[in-house]
């Protein structure tokens, strides 16, 4: 089999860890305005959040699940609308924190000297994405032209077009694709086109939450796809021969 494959990630919580941020502002939050949960209080908290989080996908998506969790905690509007504005506000000043997540940049090392190509789907912003990534400054470059952020498409994931941009900017085709991502949309994007799926754990989904959409692979964070590599590229060359 020949190294023509091509491998399509996420950003947030897959490559980044600027999902961790989330936790910085519940912390916050909670202090400002004095909340107390409990058990059951989280866990329909996670639940609320994961039923938005698997009913659609949008730029204002994050958004909507803060505001919806502000409203869970029994804040009144005049609080969500101030615990808003921190919320924005710890956000600007922790995005600029952010860090790779732990084997990263030895995946992509790798990956380059096997020819592998890939590519980046996300639904953050042209902008946002380079607020996130100009402090890595070699990482970057090797992404240059090769990341597809929500102004490059018209449907967002789990649509396939972000897909099917990037195959065409890898030069690879669809079922030699392998997608990567920490949430359902991700997974459901892949599975559309007949690409192999992972699921990484390092963002908001937890296996549980995978278990549903049936990915290929579930890992704990994007390092551990150099020990399934060679499952992956048999995983893909018994896709194709059964579809021949």
């Amino acid at each position: 089999m020949t190294n023509k494959l091509g491998f399509v990630f996420d950003l947030d919580g897959t490559l980044i860890n600027s999902t961790e941020i989330a936790d910085i502002i519940e912390k916050q939050i909670h202090e400002e305005f004095n909340i107390q949960t409990n058990e059951k209080l989280d866990k329909e908290i996670d639940e609320l959040v994961y039923e938005i989080i698997q009913g659609e996908n949008h730029k204002n998506l994050v958004k909507k699940v803060m505001w919806s969790i502000f409203k869970k905690l029994g804040l009144s509007f005049k609080q969500r609308i101030k615990a808003m504005i921190i919320s924005s506000k710890i956000f600007k000043e922790e995005i600029e924190k952010i860090k790779l997540f732990e084997g990263t940049e030895e995946l992509f090392n790798l990956l380059d000297d096997n020819s592998y190509k890939y590519a980046i789907t996300t639904t953050s912003s042209t902008k946002e994405v380079d607020d996130r990534l100009k402090k890595f400054p070699e990482f970057y470059q090797r992404l240059d032209g090769k990341i597809i952020t929500r102004d490059s498409v018209k449907h967002l994931k789990p649509h396939p077009e972000s897909i099917n941009k990037a195959s065409i900017i890898m030069g690879v085709p669809l079922k030699k694709c392998v997608v990567i991502g920490d949430v359902h949309s991700d997974i459901m994007m892949g599975k559309s086109v007949g690409a192999v799926t992972i699921g990484v754990l390092t963002g908001i989904f937890k296996k549980e939450n995978f278990l549903k959409y049936e990915p290929d692979f579930i890992i704990e964070s994007v390092a551990d796809i150099t020990k399934i590599l060679e499952q992956i590229k048999e995983k893909i060359e018994k896709n194709n021969k059964n579809n021949n």
